[in-house]
C-alpha cells in the first residue's frame, strides 16, 4: 500500500488484520495523501466519528448504490468529507468540543503550533481558515492543486490535525484571539 499511494481508497472495515478503524490510522500513517472512504455493514455514529477522527474522509455503507458511491469518491477526492446526515450533528458536537478545548489552551500553545509552519504553509492555512478551496488557493498563489495538497498534508502533520475543517476552525479561532 505504501508504494501505491492511491488518491482515494475504499476500505472495508471488516477486512481481516486491519483492526477496523485502526486500519484507517495505519493506512493514513503509511500514505497521508491517500483519502480513505470507510465502508461498513451498518452505519453507526460512534464508529463514523472514530473513523473520521482517525483520518477517513468518507464513511458509508457497503451496499451504497454504485452511482452514490462514485459521487462519494469524487467528493472525497476533491477534499470534501462524505458522511450520512445522521452523523453531522455528532460532528458539530465534536468540533464544538474541540474548539472549547482549544479556547482553554494557553494562547502561547496555539501560537507555537502555527510557528511550526513555513511561511507558505501559514499562508495556505490562513486561506483555508478563510474558506478557500484548494483550487482557489492554487490560483491565488500560482501553484498547482497538487502542491496545495502536499502543503496541507505537511500542515496537518505539523499541527496535529486530521482535516481541513479542523484546520479552518483552528485558524479562525487563532485569528479571532489575536485580533
Amino acid at each position: 500500500m505504501a508504494h501505491l499511494k492511491p488518491a482515494v481508497l475504499l476500505l472495508d472495515i471488516d477486512l481481516p488484520m486491519l483492526d477496523g478503524v485502526g486500519g484507517v490510522r495505519a493506512i493514513h500513517h503509511l500514505s497521508p495523501p491517500t483519502k480513505i472512504v470507510l465502508l461498513t455493514g451498518t452505519l453507526d455514529e460512534k464508529e463514523g466519528l472514530s473513523a473520521l477522527k482517525a483520518g477517513a474522509r468518507g464513511y458509508c455503507q457497503k451496499d451504497t448504490e454504485s452511482a452514490l458511491l462514485k459521487k462519494a469518491v469524487q467528493m472525497v477526492r476533491k477534499g470534501e468529507i462524505w458522511a450520512g446526515r445522521n452523523l453531522i450533528p455528532h460532528l458539530l458536537e465534536e468540533l464544538t468540543s474541540l474548539t472549547e478545548r482549544r479556547r482553554e489552551a494557553p494562547p502561547g500553545d496555539r501560537d507555537s503550533r502555527l510557528d511550526r509552519l513555513t511561511p507558505r504553509e501559514r499562508e495556505i492555512a490562513h486561506l483555508i481558515g478563510g474558506g478557500a478551496s484548494n483550487k482557489e488557493i492554487a490560483s491565488r498563489l500560482n501553484i498547482t492543486e497538487g502542491t496545495v495538497k502536499a502543503h496541507l498534508t505537511a500542515i496537518f502533520r505539523k499541527i496535529g490535525l486530521s482535516g481541513r475543517l479542523q484546520l479552518a476552525l483552528f485558524v479562525a479561532e487563532h485569528m479571532r484571539l489575536t485580533r
